[in-house]
């Protein structure tokens, strides 16, 4: 919940580069995701390839508006972050 705090108390906060804001609030709202899905009390490890994947396509929107991108290591053995949207109509 501590992430979630600090997201909100971000808006008070005067960036010196407008692209760091959003970037902060994504980071923190992947983090605050982790912890609450694998770290309470009881979690299921069950829902961990769920949250990494929701993770990393957060993270990936977090930073294509600096022009990168989440790819796995070539010869890593992890398969492509998916994107939600394809295959929407």
């Amino acid at each position: 919940m501590a992430c979630f705090a600090v997201t909100r108390a971000l808006e008070d906060l005067d960036f010196s580069v407008p692209a760091a804001a959003p970037m902060a609030r994504h980071l923190l709202r992947i983090v605050g995701r982790i912890v609450i899905d694998t770290a309470a009390p009881g979690a299921d490890p069950e829902v961990w390839q769920n949250t990494e994947s929701m993770a990393l396509q957060w993270l990936r929107e977090a930073l294509r508006p600096n022009g990168y991108d989440v790819t796995p290591i070539p010869g890593g053995g992890r398969t492509p972050v998916e994107d939600p949207e394809a295959g929407w109509f």
